[in-house]
């Protein structure tokens, strides 16, 4: 196993304007590794194991944007966003996924069979040179609000508030070698919180998360020696709970 080599270059903006309230941050990035180490999981019938693997040469690119608002001292306002383009530069020995892995593996000489070939011959590894690097959206968006309204309880002085965070992202693959089982469609998430936070340093709120039950994965995945299982692990249902903190 190589080491890893990286060289990453990363250009930005930072503004303020308004008497500061209206930030706005823009970074352009690009990154190539050498010799990138990838685990991966050997998808030939009855081999038990993952391993690390050298991808020869990977690139990711991409575009951030930061902004916070505060259009008044009662409301806080932000957006972000990200575009992302990450591939492998070169990897041409990668195990197969699993619509062209699961027969004997082709012996020197030996060509593969055609997918889905009962009994067939797979490729001994896979060329995915070109292709999207696993856990990347290309797109990425958060955004949310706060309101906040001067409150008191008893003799505690501080302020109630109403918040809100989103986030989305756009379709990943999610399997070290592209394979169509293991795509995860885009989808985007909601939380909500109530609460009140006091002069004194305390903070107490309400939460609720994926307020609207929205069902996702987090992960799909292949299963050495398993050809043609995926298991999948599924984000958080809706939760909701309480929170106290308090800073000294």
């Amino acid at each position: 196993m190589k080491p890893e080599r990286v060289n990453h270059y990363e250009l930005g903006l930072k503004t303020q304007w308004l008497d500061r309230r209206i930030t706005a941050n823009l970074a352009a990035f690009w990154t190539d590794i050498g010799d990138y180490q990838a685990t991966v999981t050997n998808g030939q019938l009855g081999v038990l194991r993952g391993y690390l693997a050298n991808a020869e040469a990977v690139r990711t690119r991409g575009v951030e944007l930061d902004t916070a608002f505060r259009p008044t001292e009662r409301l806080n306002l932000y957006a972000n966003a990200a575009y992302t383009d990450a591939k492998y530069v070169r990897f041409v020995d990668a195990p197969c996924p699993p619509e062209l892995s699961g027969g004997s593996a082709a012996a020197a000489g030996q060509s593969p069979s055609a997918p889905g070939t009962p009994g067939g011959i797979s490729p001994t590894a896979c060329d995915v040179s070109g292709q999207r690097l696993p856990g990347i959206s290309k797109w990425a968006f958060s955004y949310g609000a706060e309101y906040a309204l001067p409150a008191r309880i008893g003799t505690t002085d501080g302020n109630a508030y109403l918040g809100y965070d989103g986030s989305y992202r756009s379709r990943f693959s999610s399997n070290p070698s592209p394979s169509a089982y293991t795509y995860i469609d885009g989808y985007g998430i909601s939380n909500f919180r109530l609460g009140y936070r006091a002069d004194a340093g305390w903070n107490a709120f309400l939460w609720l998360r994926n307020a609207f039950d929205r069902n996702y994965y987090e992960l799909l995945a292949t299963q050495s020696g398993n050809t043609g299982l995926i298991v999948g692990q599924p984000g958080d249902p809706r939760t909701y709970g309480v929170t106290v903190s308090a800073s000294f």
